[in-house]
C-alpha cells in the first residue's frame, strides 16, 4: 500500500490496476490489485494504467479511474511525471500560478500538452475507455446554466449496460437543488443534490458515507413525489477551505428510463 501521490510509472507497469483504500488528497491510499479488467458494477474503486499522447506527439504513462467515464471529475486523469503528478482535474479552485508550477515541473508548455488524447490500458466491461482533454477543469468550471425539473422518471429500474463509445468524456453536470435522504448500513443522512449527470450526482451533506457498499437514496421531487435510487460512492469532499461543500459523488448502479429528463437546461434568453 502507498500514497496515491507517490505512485510511479514503475508501479503502474508492475500492476496496471490499483485499489483505492481510503483517504483524500495527498493522503489517499492505494494498493496493487491483480485485476486484469474492471466493471462498472465493481463494489470497490480502482484506478488503472492509462497512456497519454500530448499535442507535441510525446507519450506518457499515468492513470485514471475508468469505471465511470461520464465526466473528467469521475475519470480524474493524471500523468505520472518526473518528480510530481500532472493533474487535469482539481476538486476545488486552481490558480494560474499553481498550474504554471505544474507545467514547469513537467517540463512542458500548455501548447505542447493540449489537446491530450488518453487511452486506459485496462478494459472496462470489455471496452476501452478513451477520449481527449482540451484543458484543465475543476469544480469551479463545471457550472452549467440553470436547470429545472420537468418530470418524474419511470419507477422501474433496469440494470446498467455499457457506457457507449467514449466520445463524451467531459459532460457537464446539471444543477439540481433537491433534498434527499440516504442510508448505507447504519448510517443515515440528508442532503441536497448539487448536480446531476447521466450516470450519477453530487450530494452536498455533512454526513459522508463510505465508498464501496451500495447506498439507498430518496430524492424529494416537486409535488411531494419521491424517487428511490441506488448507487455507490465514488468520491467525497471534506469541506476544507480549498474544496467545494461537504458531500459525495454517487454513481448509480441501476439505469432508470428517462432519468436524464429529470433535469433539463433552460433556454438562454435571446
Amino acid at each position: 500500500m502507498k500514497r496515491l501521490s507517490d505512485l510511479t510509472v514503475e508501479d503502474l507497469i508492475g500492476s496496471p490496476v490499483w485499489r483505492y483504500e481510503g483517504g483524500s488528497g495527498p493522503e489517499a491510499l492505494v494498493a496493487p490489485s491483480g485485476r486484469q479488467s474492471l466493471s462498472q458494477l465493481d463494489d470497490e474503486i480502482f484506478l488503472a494504467a492509462t497512456e497519454f499522447a500530448l499535442a507535441d506527439a510525446s507519450r506518457h504513462m499515468g492513470f485514471c479511474f475508468p469505471a465511470d467515464d461520464s465526466g473528467i471529475d469521475y475519470l480524474q486523469p493524471v500523468i505520472v511525471g518526473r518528480g510530481r503528478h500532472v493533474a487535469f482535474w482539481f476538486d476545488g479552485p486552481v490558480s494560474a500560478e499553481e498550474l504554471a508550477q505544474q507545467w514547469q515541473a513537467f517540463g512542458k508548455e500548455p501548447k505542447q500538452i493540449f489537446p491530450v488524447a488518453f487511452r486506459c490500458l485496462v478494459p472496462v466491461d470489455g471496452r476501452t475507455v478513451n477520449g481527449r482533454i482540451k484543458s484543465v477543469e475543476s469544480s469551479e468550471t463545471l457550472r452549467p446554466e440553470p436547470a429545472i425539473p420537468i418530470e418524474e422518471p419511470d419507477s422501474r429500474p433496469v440494470r446498467r449496460r455499457g457506457v457507449g463509445t467514449g466520445e463524451k468524456r467531459t459532460a457537464r453536470r446539471l444543477p439540481a437543488d433537491m433534498t434527499v435522504e440516504f442510508s448505507q448500513g447504519e448510517l443515515q443522512g440528508t442532503g441536497v443534490i448539487g448536480d446531476v449527470s447521466r450516470r450519477g450526482m453530487f450530494v452536498q451533506t455533512t454526513r459522508i458515507p463510505g465508498t464501496g457498499p451500495v447506498l439507498r437514496l430518496t430524492v424529494n421531487l416537486p409535488g411531494g413525489r419521491k424517487l428511490v435510487l441506488r448507487g455507490k460512492v465514488v468520491r467525497n469532499a471534506d469541506g476544507t477551505t480549498s474544496t467545494p461543500p461537504n458531500g459525495f459523488g454517487l454513481r448509480l448502479v441501476d439505469e432508470w428510463p428517462d432519468y436524464e429528463n429529470l433535469f433539463r437546461r433552460r433556454d438562454k434568453p435571446k
